[in-house]
């Protein structure tokens, strides 16, 4: 998971760096044609022997010996994005997406800005200058792809051996606990206030986008991981309704950046970030204590409403 996610995470890091030196040097056009080129080879790996099919059974087998109609409803139960959405009647799966969405409301809202943040705070005056901060980040999510996700396994493996060889799905979460709670808030506070009194200097901000960026994939690999453990059959839905919560913070994060820089300043901003993540992870905390609980009470509810159906039916 972790190697999956550093490809999701650098890209974002890096594709600004890229795009400062061709706004740089040529014209800001360029950039789709790069883009068109990534996008066609992308196409041809998974058209080529390099991602072969590993599926082995395939959805398309249940609807074999229906009628139309029959497959019909069939096909909109598999596809009706409402399923995804009610899974979040599970309090552990809604703040897990709550902490997904906090760490990246927090990479968006420090990737977007660093232009217009940055640039009158150094006197830079390219954006291929400003584009180099993005290598801090970037580079701190390629060591995180490193030991973030072998780091969570060997937490995962040190509770199975404390509890004799019982394995629990929470103790996924525990790995993100310190990172999520206290490093990357501290990172947060130490850079936006950093910029906003002008103290620290370039080391400063470099710094703290690093170790943020590192920081980020300790917690992204376990939240990811713990969706796909702690619903086995489901683990496709359940990270369905992950992202789309995420990203929807994503989404805002990119939109009121800015506007909130200009208004209250990249400090109080990095404040509010701050106590996002750290609210997020006293959730994760108690996800760790009462998760499996939560699970299971509405689990009994889910089976007491479909046994009441069937007699009603009855």
């Amino acid at each position: 998971m972790g190697w999956f996610l550093s490809g999701t995470l650098i890209g974002p890091a890096l594709g600004p760096f890229i795009g400062g030196i061709i706004v740089t040097y040529t014209s800001w056009r360029v950039i789709f044609w790069l883009q068109t080129g990534l996008s066609g080879l992308a196409a041809l790996f998974t058209l080529t022997p390099l991602l072969p099919e590993t599926i082995y059974y395939r959805r398309a087998d249940e609807l074999a010996g229906f009628s139309r109609r029959q497959q019909a409803r069939i096909l909109w139960s598999l596809i009706n994005p409402i399923r995804v959405l009610r899974l979040f009647v599970y309090p552990n799966l809604l703040l897990a997406s709550l902490a997904s969405s906090a760490v990246i409301w927090n990479m968006y809202g420090l990737l977007t800005p660093i232009r217009y943040v940055l640039n009158p705070r150094f006197n830079l005056t390219t954006p291929m200058q400003s584009g180099l901060f993005y290598l801090a980040p970037g580079t701190g999510y390629l060591v995180g792809t490193l030991i973030g996700g072998r780091y969570a396994d060997h937490v995962v493996k040190r509770w199975i051996k404390k509890r004799g060889g019982v394995r629990v799905p929470e103790d996924r979460l525990r790995s993100a606990l310190p990172f999520m709670g206290v490093i990357i808030p501290g990172c947060v506070l130490v850079y936006g206030w950093g910029v906003q009194k002008e103290a620290g200097g370039i080391p400063l901000a470099v710094v703290t986008l690093f170790v943020q960026g590192v920081a980020q994939l300790f917690c992204f690999p376990s939240l990811n991981t713990y969706c796909l453990d702690v619903m086995q059959g489901r683990g496709a839905e359940v990270i369905a309704g992950n992202y789309f919560v995420r990203y929807l913070f994503a989404c805002a994060a990119t939109a009121c950046v800015l506007p909130a820089v200009e208004g209250i300043g990249v400090g109080w901003f990095s404040t509010i970030t701050a106590v996002f993540l750290i609210a997020s992870s006293a959730g994760i905390a108690a996800t760790v204590r009462w998760g499996n609980d939560w699970k299971q009470w509405v689990d009994n509810k889910r089976r007491e409403r479909r046994r009441a159906r069937r007699k009603h039916m009855q």
